[in-house]
């Protein structure tokens, strides 16, 4: 009877040896090796981010960590962890559409900015740099040309830190005051100003020859 009750104490403490055993090896990145999992960033250090309680070290391609950033931790075999970067939102970047300045009418139709589309713009990251990326066309009205291609300046966070200059494609005409067979003006040049403006500049400025213009494949660095 003793025998049969040392022998059922034993199996008992055995079982929770092994359970023990199995808790601290699932925890133990030496015995479990490495892992990875998803979580939120709660605070942004030097180089670092805390994610669900986790302090990681930032892979140098995750730059700008912000809080609020759903992202991949990585742990080593030692305990180390490392930010790997920020997951991709579900459908990609969005696409803002601004409102236009007085005298500025989207490309909304075929008729309108060549057929390129509105203007819209989005803050993407590109191998750890953040940049502006534009978008679309739009029309002119005859004589309009505002301080700003937009009706509000942009955000802080979208300008550039120094201007930003670009050749952009427009509707072929030719100079004022200058045979069309000698001067054909194919394009003109867009100012993304410091103080959030987008300054148009034509050949001559203020006149009705520019009626189309595309912001297509523009990009400026936010740093």
């Amino acid at each position: 009877m003793t025998d049969a009750f040392e022998q059922a104490s034993m199996r008992r403490l055995a079982a929770s040896h092994k359970r023990k055993t199995v808790r601290d090896g699932t925890s133990a990145p030496a015995v479990r090796g490495g892992d990875w999992r998803l979580a939120t960033v709660t605070a942004v250090g030097t180089g670092t981010v805390t994610a669900d309680g986790i302090l990681a070290r930032c892979m140098e391609t995750y730059a700008n960590p912000a809080v609020g950033d759903l992202i991949r931790i990585d742990q080593s075999s030692s305990g180390n962890w490392v930010a790997m970067g920020r997951l991709a939102a579900a459908n990609g970047v969005a696409w803002t559409t601004p409102t236009l300045g007085t005298g500025y009418t989207q490309g909304n139709t075929t008729s309108t900015g060549n057929n390129n589309g509105a203007v819209r713009y989005r803050r993407i990251n590109v191998q750890g740099t953040w940049f502006m990326e534009w978008d679309g066309g739009a029309d002119r009205a005859n004589g309009a040309q505002t301080a700003n291609l937009l009706s509000a300046v942009l955000a802080v966070g979208l300008r550039p830190v120094r201007k930003a200059s670009f050749v952009i494609a427009r509707n072929a005409t030719s100079i004022t005051g200058v045979a069309a067979s000698t001067s054909v003006v194919h394009s003109l040049k867009l100012d993304f100003n410091q103080d959030g403006t987008v300054t148009l500049i034509s050949a001559t400025a203020g006149d009705a020859e520019t009626n189309w213009l595309s912001l297509k494949g523009i990009r400026y660095p936010l740093d």
